[in-house]
């Protein structure tokens, strides 16, 4: 497969029918899930999705485990697929990170690394992003990068968890604007500061796409833990302020809300109204598409996920007035 044109992948992108999938959590834990097993979800994944689904987004991260191996249970899906299913899917790749270190390798020597290990698995890379900027490198990343998409062998770039200052830098740098196709940043009810810092507003300026990650807030939005006592084991999630005890008991106070206000009352659950409420931000920032990118490692999750509802005017208001009094005990990545 060659990768997609920076225009039609911003189009895919802003196509309010693009679906997004994180790959995530199949290898970056103490215990892979088989590759066999996660291919059969993957296949789910494609047999649940509503059928005027545009694209499916597969978000990849070369360092999401053993280094590759998050890759490599792509690949072995998109190759199980027959032409029209290849079509329905495309890729977002973080990289440029020395995988042993997990930290920025934004030099040209290595982001040529990055890019070319990941090619090797691949074979195609729709859209690369640097996991984190390297800030002493950055403009070396991106013109090391814009070589590639200039050659035809990445679509576009991504940025990656960066601050507004950071989104402000880079696209008033050279051309660089040109090349990027949309921004991955977290989105939840519990972490909302996209939001509420400007970074939304900026971006629906410039008319960029947001991928959303950790839309169910790590697990909280899922009901599947209600403690750290239901974090596996190896899972850095342990470690956050916002899963421990008193923290946890406060935070369970916007679950409570969302059960007994919506899930009790009508058909629609806690994931699936999470989603919506991503999704929903579209109504407000009208140049941005959200696209949220949850994950699930089995069938019966993946169905959830993807069985797409939304919500109404009167719902998204309803929430997003509780949200103002409500504030996560323990930022994104506080520890405890």
């Amino acid at each position: 497969m060659a990768p997609q044109s920076v225009l039609d992948i911003r189009n895919d992108l802003k196509n309010k029918k693009t679906l997004g999938y994180g790959l995530m959590s199949f290898t970056w834990r103490e215990n892979p899930v088989p590759i066999e097993d996660a291919v059969k979800t993957m296949t789910e994944l494609l047999k649940v999705v509503p059928a005027d689904t545009h694209k499916i987004l597969f978000n990849l991260g070369e360092f999401y485990g053993e280094p590759y191996l998050n890759l490599k249970y792509a690949k072995k899906f998109i190759d199980s697929l027959d032409a029209e299913g290849k079509k329905k899917v495309f890729v977002s790749v973080k990289g440029g990170m020395d995988n042993q270190k997990l930290v920025p390798a934004g030099t040209r020597e290595g982001i040529v690394k990055s890019v070319e290990g990941c090619l090797d698995v691949l074979g195609f890379i729709d859209i690369f992003e640097c996991a984190r900027m390297d800030m002493d490198h950055w403009e070396e990343s991106f013109d090391t990068l814009i070589e590639y998409v200039d050659a035809g062998k990445i679509g576009a770039l991504s940025l990656s968890e960066v601050s507004k200052e950071q989104i402000e830098m880079v696209f008033n740098k050279k051309n660089y604007k040109e090349y990027i196709a949309c921004c991955e940043l977290e989105l939840s009810m519990f972490s909302k500061q996209i939001i509420d810092n400007g970074i939304c507003e900026y971006l629906n300026k410039h008319d960029v796409s947001v991928v959303c990650y950790s839309p169910l807030g790590r697990g909280l939005l899922t009901n599947q833990i209600k403690s750290v006592k239901d974090i596996p084991a190896g899972d850095f999630r342990s470690q956050l302020k916002r899963f421990q005890d008193e923290a946890m008991v406060h935070n369970m106070q916007l679950v409570k809300f969302l059960e007994e206000n919506f899930t009790s009352k009508r058909d629609i659950t806690l994931p699936q109204l999470a989603l919506a409420w991503v999704r929903k931000n579209n109504t407000v920032f009208k140049n941005i598409n959200f696209i949220p990118i949850p994950s699930g490692t089995t069938p019966s999750r993946v169905k959830e996920n993807f069985s797409i509802k939304d919500i109404s005017d009167e719902d998204f208001a309803k929430i997003n007035e509780f949200l103002k009094s409500f504030k996560t005990a323990g930022d994104r990545y506080e520890t405890a």
